[in-house]
């Protein structure tokens, strides 16, 4: 009977065991969702495929090490900081960095490497003859000397007309004598140089020459001020060497981006764009004169895709340290910290570098 008692007790405890043992195993984790910058060299697609860059791969060994499931999923970088607020993604690649707007809505990680924000331009701005030659004709100064050369000959010719009679000493001969003492008369009055070797000698001859001397000064002043105003726009939006020099030329950067930030900051206008390669197309088709980013990205893609058509300067403008953007109170942001750390001090991680931005990092 106590047999009985003791089967029927251990059957009872296995009906009322297994249920709990299946309530409180934890359901599986969901994959985390990873937002990827479009940012070259720290996140692009390669060939339009799959994903890669520095920051992709330094995550895909994060994972790899924590055992996280993840899916990458493209994101705009307009919107990244208030998606990561709203819980939409867990964490973000490409090449973002901390300021004091952006922490406000995300944490970020350890940073992984240096950066800084650097300026890009075309290569041998400085004008040159032919290039000065094209910012004066778009400024009207060749336009403006045809109505001076008119000017002249109309004047040349009226003056020939009344003179080649009453001062034929001067204004007489054949008709090319003529003219051509009358246009050499013209050509000295309008410069106010006057040597007074011609000289009219009839009442609507001087009355002429007054009207010329007065219509050329001010001819002359205006085509010397369009010289000089074409001249000075031409330098302007050559000679750009630094910071200070942005406040006068047209000036992009990525939209919702560090570039953009800092502009702004100073009060620079700019033109936004989406990613770094349309703004660095906009500067190479001479929609802009300046782009301002990133320096790894820009120097990446200037290489890349723009090769001999853009220079970035050297110096940087802005130091910057680029890291994970994550969610605020992400459960695995201490583990993705600490591997984050180890797998930056291995020769690995410069092998990575190196195989992007070149062995001169």
């Amino acid at each position: 009977m106590s047999l009985l008692r003791l089967l029927a007790f251990i059957v009872l405890a296995c009906v009322f065991c297994l249920p709990l043992r299946a309530q409180t195993t934890p359901p599986a984790p969901a994959p985390l969702k990873v937002a990827v910058l479009m940012a070259p060299p720290f996140a692009f697609r390669d060939h339009d495929t799959q994903w890669t860059g520095l920051c992709v791969e330094l995550w895909r060994h994060i994972a790899t090490a924590l055992k996280l499931d993840y899916e990458l999923v493209p994101a705009e970088m307009t919107t990244i900081y208030a998606d990561l607020a709203a819980g939409k993604f867990d964490v973000a690649l490409g090449g973002l960095t901390p300021d004091s707007q952006n922490i406000l809505q995300a944490d970020f990680t350890l940073p992984y490497m240096p950066s800084g924000l650097a300026i890009a331009v075309r290569p041998d701005t400085r004008p040159g003859f032919l290039e000065a030659l094209i910012q004066m004709d778009t400024s009207g100064v060749f336009s403006f000397l045809g109505l001076i050369i008119l000017c002249l000959v109309i004047v040349a010719i009226v003056v020939w007309w009344l003179e080649r009679r009453r001062n034929p000493e001067h204004f007489g001969g054949s008709p090319w004598s003529g003219l051509g003492q009358s246009f050499w008369w013209s050509a000295v009055t309008m410069t106010t140089v006057g040597y007074g070797d011609l000289v009219p000698r009839s009442t609507w001859g001087r009355v002429l020459a007054f009207g010329w001397m007065i219509l050329s000064l001010i001819l002359v002043s205006v085509f010397t001020g369009l010289v000089t105003s074409a001249m000075t726009v031409s330098q302007m939006s050559a000679g750009i060497t630094g910071p200070a020099d942005l406040q006068h030329v047209s000036v992009a950067a990525i939209t919702g981006g560090e570039g953009a930030a800092y502009l702004t900051r100073h009060n620079i206008e700019f033109t936004g764009y989406p990613n770094g390669h349309e703004a660095l197309r906009a500067l190479v088709g001479g929609e802009v004169d300046a782009v301002v980013g990133l320096a790894p990205e820009l120097r990446f893609m200037a290489q890349r895709d723009f090769h001999d058509q853009v220079s970035v300067l050297p110096h940087l403008i802005l130091r910057r340290w680029v890291s994970f953007a994550i969610r605020p109170n992400l459960p695995q942001a201490r583990a993705v910290e600490q591997q984050l750390v180890r797998i930056t001090e291995t020769d690995m991680w410069n092998r990575v570098l190196s195989g992007f931005l070149g062995r001169e990092h």
